[in-house]
């Protein structure tokens, strides 16, 4: 006896296995095609505000390497070439030629900027003589000589001239432009988290359209196999009662039937319109079974990386450090300045400090400073805001999840019973006890709960969706499923 139990029991179990594999086959059979990452990327691909987001972060990301590029080393070279021709309504005239080359560095920071200038200066006066020759001096008459062309000494001067001008704020490491750098990078942050939000939205989109059509093969094959049932219906109906088909029974039967029909046509219809649009958004009709994604919710130390928060820390730490960089705006500026007198074999050198102060701003300066420390207050009372957001959509969140674990729960269970439903209906059937319909009822049920269990992972999977926007995380991670 014991044995017989043992052996009917693990009939049941090979049968229910069996019959689960059936089902997952045929659904897999149903929706073979690519996964849901190629779907993803797919769509992606065909997202024109997905691109134009891509380049605006590739916009910021120039704008910092330009910024970072900008306070680091820098030369130029300038080269100015003149000429200037004097008349003495006499008999004289000048002709004076200069050249200025300037080279400019801008060393990185904190160090200021060196530039060096060389000006050279050509003097050529001419007079008319008798003989028809031409007197040319230079800037010194004493020193003439009769050419026909320039000569050396016709060079009036030439100049080297260095000047090293170093803003103190910036040797002192009160860098004024540290808030701007701050500012710029998070712009990056900001610009590649709209990036992720965006390919979020195309996830969610896509889950939402393949649970539409899960519904509506759902609802399509339950109208098939009520207008099956309703068919039968019929034909027993007129077998049997063959002078009463004008009866408002049979007729109610037959008005059932043509609405189910209808609605099966519908849904069809609706459903074709479905994969039509599933098609064009990521250029495949099929989509392959879901694996179940994993729903691991950040702790209350992730607070820090929820977006809101990290917006709110980096105005403040831009608002602070702008209080202070306005108050080494009135710093002053070194400048070191030396001379060297090529012909005269002279050097001159200075030091100077080059200092600003407004005196009377009408209270603009006032103003400028209130209007920062409010920033930074406001920046405060954002992240206070965020952190507590944080904490009631994390609340949120675990109820969601675990109201969707409870759900999955019952599926599970409701599967095994429909699977156990399935293998005793057959059992009866060959026995003689049920009729046909009541396995074909049996295998329907069981059929359409496996259409539920994808429905409930699209729907785990746009809860993971919620999760991971939560902290910003990576939403083209697939590799949490179980």
């Amino acid at each position: 006896m014991r044995r017989r139990r043992q052996r009917r029991a693990a009939l049941v179990i090979g049968v229910v296995l069996a019959l689960a594999a059936g089902v997952a086959a045929a659904q897999s059979a149903d929706g073979a095609g690519p996964s849901l990452e190629q779907l993803v990327r797919a769509a992606m691909a065909r997202d024109d505000a997905l691109a134009k987001q891509q380049l605006e972060v590739r916009d910021k990301q120039l704008d910092v390497a330009k910024l970072a590029a900008g306070t680091g080393f820098g030369l130029d070279l300038t080269i100015t070439p003149g000429a200037r021709t004097t008349w003495d309504f006499g008999e004289d005239v000048g002709l004076i030629y200069n050249m200025d080359a300037t080279v400019e560095a801008d060393l990185p920071r904190p160090f200021g900027t060196i530039s060096t200038k060389a000006s050279l200066t050509c003097e050529r006066n001419t007079s008319s003589k008798g003989d028809g020759l031409s007197t040319c001096h230079n800037a010194k008459p004493e020193k003439e000589a009769y050419v026909n062309g320039w000569d050396w000494e016709d060079i009036g001067s030439i100049d080297l001239d260095s000047t090293v001008s170093q803003p103190l704020k910036e040797l002192l490491g009160l860098d004024a432009e540290l808030s701007g750098d701050l500012a710029a990078a998070h712009g990056v942050v900001q610009a590649e988290r709209g990036e992720r939000a965006r390919v979020r939205a195309i996830t969610s989109e896509l889950l939402r359209s393949m649970k539409q059509i899960l519904q509506h093969r759902k609802a399509a094959r339950s109208s098939g196999h009520e207008i099956a049932e309703l068919e039968d219906d019929v034909v027993r109906r007129r077998d049997v009662y063959r002078d009463n088909q004008e009866s408002h029974s049979f007729q109610t039967l037959l008005f059932n039937l043509e609405k189910e029909r209808r609605t099966l046509e519908t849904t069809q219809r609706r459903l074709e319109q479905d994969l039509d649009a599933f098609e064009q958004r990521t250029g495949a009709r099929r989509f392959g079974l879901l694996t179940e994604a994993l729903l691991e919710l950040p702790g209350a130390d992730s607070v820090e990386r929820a977006p809101a928060v990290a917006d709110a820390a980096v105005r403040l730490r831009v608002g602070e450090h702008r209080i202070r960089e306005d108050g080494y705006d009135g710093l002053p500026v070194v400048t070191v300045d030396a001379t060297y007198d090529w012909r005269e074999n002279r050097l001159t050198a200075g030091i100077g400090v080059d200092l600003t102060l407004q005196l009377i701003d009408g209270g603009q300066q006032q103003i400028e400073t209130e209007r920062l420390n409010n920033a930074v207050e406001m920046a405060k009372l954002d992240g206070t805001t965020a952190r507590r957001e944080f904490a009631e959509e994390l609340i949120s969140l675990e109820r969601r999840v675990r109201d969707l674990e409870y759900e999955a729960w019952l599926h599970r269970e409701r599967t095994r019973l429909a699977a156990l439903k399935v293998v005793e209906t057959r059992a009866a059937l060959d026995a003689g006890v049920v009729v046909p319909s009541a396995l074909a009822q049996a295998e329907l049920d069981h059929e359409l709960l496996a259409l539920d269990g994808e429905m409930l992972r699209v729907d785990r999977w746009l809860l993971k969706l919620d999760v991971d926007a939560l902290t910003d995380a990576d939403p083209l991670d697939f590799s949490a499923v179980r």
